[in-house]
């Protein structure tokens, strides 16, 4: 059997890549929009979900994350 699990970024990954705290937020806030309104995961729109999978930040920021 397959593992197929995306890779999870918050903010303290955001943050050890560099990006200040404000930065780091608002990346993730687009993200979960992203998330929502394009790809139909209505699970992202709770507030309290802190972190998003690599690859939509990857995707909106041109980013390459690797943990």
């Amino acid at each position: 059997m397959e593992d197929n699990f995306d890779l999870m970024v918050g903010k303290a990954d955001l943050i050890n890549m560099g990006f200040k705290p404000n930065q780091a937020a608002k990346m993730l806030k687009e993200a979960k929009e992203f998330l929502v309104r394009i790809e139909g995961i209505e699970f992202y729109s709770n507030r309290q979900i802190s972190v998003v999978p690599a690859r939509i930040i990857e995707k909106l920021f041109y980013l390459k994350i690797s943990k």
